[in-house]
């Protein structure tokens, strides 16, 4: 687990702002301009002379080595420095604007599959992503914070250079076979989610605050609502056209606030009785019961829960 995206904003009036290694962009009102500082992939960077400030919109993983597949906080900080040193200011004294916090998880399931099963999450809205026809992201958000999954996988080999690739394989155990997903916190809005009026980089960079924002990307993650919490009955005999519809509802339990045996019985039983007698309606609550006793409820814990894959990743 470690940062991605990072957007800074410092006070340079005390400072002797180095230009020697920005290329300027664009010219923009009230007297802004945008520079890039090249590395890998480049960080923006916006000077306002007349307000003595600069600010930076940084992926310094990708900037330093063009991926994020494996970046230890060392290497962060040490990214964060040298870039302090192109530009000859301190810019772990930087307000942090926004970031990302996050892990890339390896699943033993595809990828659309378990995002399939992830639904909402209360208060966010939900805003899913399709690639050619296939599901290969889900963001959850509000005007605060954005909760992201999506196909990491997907984005190495769609995004990256072959010479990253085969770097990735040699050297960070990248296997293309496998199924890689990206789950990151983007905190929009820092000091209102963490409740301070100043975030500075020095702070956030240390391991107290990134083992709180590994707890809030782990408290984020469990609140959403999952589907797959039934356990699938493992003789193909139980599978049948009386347990399928029966899964689907107990399935939307964990959605919707009812009670799949209370609602068919309570149908059945208000069935008058020229239609159904009692007999009629004795045997086939006989049969529904048998029906229900073949799914088993795993808890309410989701196959596609990775709150313990969540739990045992270390902070890098």
């Amino acid at each position: 687990m470690n940062y991605d995206f990072t957007s800074l904003i410092k006070n340079v009036s005390k400072d002797n702002l180095c230009f020697n290694y920005l290329d300027h962009e664009a010219s923009y009102s009230q007297g802004k301009e945008k520079y890039i500082l090249k590395g890998v992939k480049n960080i923006e960077v916006y000077h306002n002379p007349s307000s003595s400030e600069i600010s930076l919109n940084a992926n310094f993983p990708y900037f330093i080595q063009g991926h994020n597949f494996a970046f230890s906080s060392e290497k962060m900080k040490e990214a964060i420095q040298y870039t302090s040193e192109l530009l000859n200011i301190n810019l772990f004294s930087s307000l942090v604007k926004s970031f990302e916090f996050g892990s890339i998880i390896e699943l033993n399931f595809p990828i659309d599959e378990f995002l399939s099963n992830h639904i909402s999450l209360i208060g966010k809205s939900t805003q899913p992503y399709l690639t050619q026809n296939k599901l290969t992201g889900k963001y959850f958000k509000d005007g605060i914070m954005v909760h992201k999954l999506y196909n990491a996988g997907a984005n190495i080999k769609s995004k990256l250079s072959s010479t990253i690739r085969e770097d990735l394989s040699h050297n960070h155990g990248y296997d293309k076979a496998k199924n890689y997903l990206k789950i990151e916190n983007h905190y929009m809005k820092p000091n209102v989610h963490f409740k301070k009026r100043n975030l500075y980089l020095n702070e956030v960079l240390s391991n107290s605050f990134m083992n709180e924002c590994k707890e809030d990307l782990i408290t984020t993650y469990k609140s959403i609502m999952k589907t797959g919490i039934i356990k699938l009955p493992e003789d193909k005999k139980d599978l049948n056209a009386g347990t399928i519809p029966l899964i689907i509802l107990k399935e939307l339990e964990a959605l919707f606030p009812f009670n799949s045996e209370e609602l068919i019985f309570g149908k059945l039983k208000s069935i008058p009785e020229e239609i159904l007698n009692k007999n009629d309606k004795k045997a086939r609550k006989a049969i529904l019961s048998s029906n229900f006793d073949k799914i088993n409820n795993n808890a309410n814990l989701s196959n596609y829960d990775i709150t313990s894959k969540l739990e045992s990743t270390k902070i890098n």
